[in-house]
């Protein structure tokens, strides 16, 4: 990213990279003084509690694992980010929550009628899992004002793990577009009984 900007298309760049292993920021750091990449640095942190000195233009993230991608989308809107690029990765925590509510249900009202073929099979329902925390992701970005696609920016043959959320910050004349996003969200989290971690970094 560093050379297609600054080489390739000569727009001036600063990137920060961050990772909670410090064997792999000191391998990176080590990396860009070999390269002299002198505007490219990686720090040892947590996105969650991360607070840089700017404000990014762009958030990249890649293969940030389960809720660490709801907190780097995120640390995104809450900076006003003009344009997000996330590549999740294993999505528990739509899938933990399901097994919990099933477990409730089997004891009560029983399983959501529109959504039991889906949780029936364990694979099935953890692939839905994933797939529905991706769609929440995207509703979440429209509903923070975010023009939003989801991609296959890879050939499945290296990776699984290859969906990209892109989000490009829009203007504010969609507020009612972007309502209804939010609404829609809400109708699948409000059946299922889930709480998106988004959602509520959000506080949407």
């Amino acid at each position: 990213v560093q050379h297609y900007l600054s080489e390739i298309k000569k727009i001036p760049s600063n990137i920060i990279g961050l990772d909670l292993k410090k064997d792999v920021i000191d391998y990176c750091n080590k990396i860009a003084w070999q390269l002299e990449c002198k505007e490219l640095r990686f720090c040892t942190g947590d996105i969650s509690s991360y607070s840089g000195d700017k404000k990014p233009d762009i958030v990249i993230s890649l293969h940030a694992c389960d809720t660490a991608t709801d907190f780097a989308l995120d640390y995104a809107v809450k900076n006003d980010c003009k344009a997000i690029l996330s590549v999740p990765c294993c999505q528990h925590e739509i899938n933990f929550q399901l097994e919990n509510n099933i477990k409730e249900w089997k004891k009560t009202s029983g399983i959501p009628k529109d959504f039991a073929p889906l949780l029936k099979y364990g694979i099935v329902k953890e692939r839905f899992s994933a797939l529905l925390t991706d769609a929440l992701r995207c509703e979440s970005l429209e509903g923070a004002g975010y023009s939003v696609q989801l991609l296959e920016f890879i050939d499945m043959e290296h990776t699984p793990k290859n969906i990209l959320i892109r989000a490009v910050k829009g203007n504010t004349d969609n507020a009612k577009l972007n309502e209804e996003s939010l609404k829609d969200a809400d109708a699948v989290t409000d059946a299922l009984c889930l709480e998106p971690a988004l959602k509520r970094l959000l506080k949407l």
